[in-house]
């Protein structure tokens, strides 16, 4: 199956990712940019210019780097951001062809659940409405077609998460057709499991008023399992992981009863 392609994002939206990426590693050079984003070294330099000119990046010869005394923070999300990033984008498109005639979704704030952000923009379906909880989905969605509602809560800044009480009232009013979750481990034992209080509770709400509930996990959280439960395998319609889960750990997951869908997989 085709990766999405990073040659069909709005401008605006290219820019944004590239931004990212220069605030993640501290620079960029052009030829990499270009292969990352599948289009001329000219256009690169046009959008670098772009950023250099909102005062955003520092041009350098052959490329861009971070502004002089800046640094990327570091958050939790930020390092989780880095991990898996392929496995994360083939998750993304498999999970995509699960919406179907879905027209209201809900997307949790994990990094895998972003990649699936990002396909859907590109792809941009008519009449779909997004109920979240990630402030990265909400910044970064540029798809007029798609409604975004974004959970009101408490915003936990190391996770760019919202949660809490408020956001749990709010969710519990609504109807979802399609949820997508993540975690931090899945187990056939425990199913998707996470370490946090707040999380655990609003996925746990999200998937009491959700008609269907799929897990995106990549398959370095398979096998792994943390405090809280979000879901008993048996309990999730679906789970979407990547080609690299190992052979007796997608037998495991089948054996205890998971609905497992591998990205990728002919």
């Amino acid at each position: 199956m085709a990766e999405p392609t990073a040659a069909a994002l709005p401008a605006a939206a290219r820019r944004r990712r590239i931004l990212e990426q220069i605030e993640r590693e501290g620079g960029a050079q052009v030829a990499t940019l270009a292969r990352a984003f599948a289009v001329s070294t000219i256009t690169i330099h046009r959008d670098l210019e772009h950023l250099a000119a909102s005062g955003l990046v520092e041009r350098v010869r052959g490329g861009v780097t971070t502004l002089p005394g800046s640094r990327p923070v570091e958050t939790d999300f930020v390092k989780r951001s880095r991990r898996a990033q392929a496995e994360k984008r083939a998750i993304a498109v498999e999970a995509a062809a699960l919406l179907g005639e879905a027209q209201t979704i809900f997307l949790d704030a994990s990094t895998t659940v972003l990649a699936l952000a990002r396909e859907l923009e590109r792809l941009a379906p008519a009449g779909l409405t997004i109920v979240t909880n990630s402030p990265a989905i909400a910044y970064e969605l540029q798809a007029p077609p798609i409604h975004v509602i974004v959970v009101p809560g408490e915003l936990d800044q190391q996770l760019r998460a919202i949660g809490g009480a408020w956001a749990v009232e709010f969710v519990s009013a609504l109807s979802i057709e399609l949820a997508f979750v993540s975690g931090v481990g899945l187990t056939p034992e425990h199913g998707l499991t996470t370490s946090q209080r707040a999380i655990a509770d609003l996925l746990r709400a999200v998937r009491a008023v959700s008609a269907h509930s799929v897990a995106l996990v990549d398959s370095t959280k398979v096998g792994v399992h943390s405090l809280l439960p979000i879901a008993a395998l048996d309990e999730l319609d679906e789970v979407v992981v990547d080609a690299a889960i190992a052979p007796g750990a997608e037998q495991a997951l089948r054996a205890g009863g998971g609905v497992i869908r591998v990205a990728g997989r002919d």
